[in-house]
């Protein structure tokens, strides 16, 4: 890719950006958020069509005017917002186009689920091909969306033995090409360590077949693991490409964010002050079971535990998204009982969702009408919004953030991380006292990061208390007050910062004593 740019409305996204990939080389593709990483594989993909510059694919100049031009390149990409079907099985969202079939057109549903059964005994994968992918959690869905992306690849053969089963699958003409170019955009921001090591070592076998792989990501340990070369994005710019192994940590720091970042961790230490939340014995059968916990104004709460301790359902039953058979929660003591999210909303607490995109977005909205849909009702007169109302309420939260977007931008055209912004901008421009957030960094840059974990320090400097989920120990470490450690529905441990260690909470989470 040779001087590729891209512009939308008020906004430089690409600017003149070079990439070369070599066949069999892991491309880690570095940059905060904004700096155009998305954007460059969206065009690679077709998703987006480049305003200038020129894309070679071995050797050749082409013209890439969508996913089908891609597909028929050998151009796979896995995307950090996943695109299955929820309400078809894993095998269906699997070979979706190239299905199976017998005589006049009947789905041969044998050999469908047979092929994709073999593809997930070689992936590791311990997953039904009939399951519906609704009843799937995110990490099981982005193993799909991986080894949907590897079923066409002819470079992947050992996985479905594609000579004879790409016949059988004769569907599209694009799922026999292959995969010559296969890129991850976050492919482990939702993936335990297990399914982390199971992934690498994917990536190692598809790189020794010669499939180029671009991998974006925000975690710098990962670069060096399985990374070959390294190119940094800042604002839309190419800045360097590197070779691992001739750059530091530091040495990215400064290339992603043009500053040193000494202190990932910036926390401020505050006193606590009066109770905001209390849950009593709050039960659920199948997800809950007995938990009790508060929050207090100035502190940060940290949730750990693995995945399916509990985590998301206990964040969504104090939000009112679901429903819990058993116990009591009190705001500010006073007992509430939550029938809906807008329950929870007019008491003062605000959910930053785990899936950003289903959960705490609408796309196809602006910016400003993202920020403005929770307080609607707040400031309308007579069900109707006064003109310029929701920008005037968008325009000083998305500057204190830094959102890279104009008000009236939709939110589709962002990048994963000033989606994030602009969902905990819908809560700062409200009276919101208690914040759930659930993952709030996932898939964000360390620079970006920093700013999160600052913004948190305002919030509790100005009252609020903070309940904080998230997979990342450090994470949980540098800016906890006080640590509950769920296993299996339940509060295995509470752990004070001072006594919180990577170990005991790890200990905790296996349900073993901290």
């Amino acid at each position: 890719m040779r001087g590729i740019r891209k512009t939308f409305p008020g906004v430089v996204a690409l600017d003149g950006v070079d990439l070369t990939l070599n066949p069999g080389e892991v491309h880690m593709l570095l940059g905060e958020n904004g700096a155009g990483k998305s954007t460059l594989m969206k065009i690679l993909s077709g998703a987006c069509r480049k305003d200038a510059g020129e894309i070679r694919v071995n050797g050749r100049p082409v013209e890439i005017g969508g996913p089908r031009d891609a597909l028929a390149l050998g151009i796979r990409v896995i995307y950090q917002e996943l695109s299955l079907v929820p309400h078809l099985s894993v095998a269906e969202n699997i070979f979706l186009g190239a299905l199976p079939t017998r005589r006049a057109g009947i789905v041969d549903w044998r050999a469908l689920h047979a092929t994709t059964s073999r593809l997930m005994f070689d992936l590791g994968l311990s997953i039904d091909p009939r399951t519906h992918v609704a009843r799937l959690g995110l990490a099981q869905r982005q193993m799909v969306e991986i080894a949907k992306a590897l079923a066409a690849s002819a470079k992947a053969s050992a996985f479905a033995e594609a000579s004879a089963d790409r016949r059988s699958l004769g569907g599209g003409s694009s799922a026999g090409q292959g995969a010559d170019i296969l890129v991850m955009d976050e492919p482990t921001s939702a993936l335990t360590r297990r399914e982390v090591t199971q992934l690498f070592g994917l990536i190692d076998r598809l790189a020794a077949r010669g499939v180029a792989i671009v991998y974006i990501t925000h975690r710098l340990d990962e670069v060096f693991q399985i990374g070959h070369r390294i190119t940094v994005l800042r604002d839309g710019r190419h800045i360097a490409t590197r070779t691992i192994g001739k750059v530091t940590v530091p040495q990215l720091v400064r290339l992603m964010a043009n500053r040193e970042l000494s202190d990932h961790f910036p926390k401020t230490r505050l006193p606590p002050g009066p109770e905001l939340l209390r849950v009593e014995r709050l039960s659920r059968r199948g997800a809950l079971s007995d938990v009790s916990f508060s929050v207090h104004a100035g502190e940060v709460v940290g949730i750990a535990g693995l995945l399916g301790a509990g985590r998301t359902e206990l964040a969504r039953a104090v939000f009112g998204a679901d429903a819990y058979d058993e116990g009591r929660v009190f705001v500010e003591g006073r007992a509430v009982r939550f029938r809906r999210p807008a329950d929870a909303i007019a008491c003062g607490i605000g959910l930053l969702p785990e899936d950003r995109k289903a959960q705490g977005l609408v796309a196809g909205l602006t910016v400003a009408r993202n920020v403005a849909l929770p307080h609607g009702r707040r400031v309308a007169r007579f069900g109707v919004l006064p003109r310029g109302c929701e920008t005037a309420m968008a325009a000083p939260i998305a500057e204190e953030l830094r959102v890279k977007a104009t008000p009236t931008q939709t939110v589709r055209l962002l990048s994963g991380g000033n989606q994030q912004k602009v969902v905990l901008g819908k809560w700062l421009a409200g009276n919101v006292r208690v914040f759930v957030f659930d993952e709030p960094t996932r898939g964000i840059d360390v620079g970006s990061k920093v700013e999160i974990y600052r913004l948190m320090n305002r919030l509790t400097a100005r009252g609020a208390g903070i309940m904080m989920i998230s997979s990342e120990l450090p994470e949980l470490l540098g800016m906890s007050d006080r640590i509950l450690v769920m296993h299996r529905g339940r509060i295995q441990a509470e752990l004070d910062r001072t006594d919180a260690t990577e170990e005991r909470v790890l200990r905790a989470a296996l349900g073993l004593q901290a």
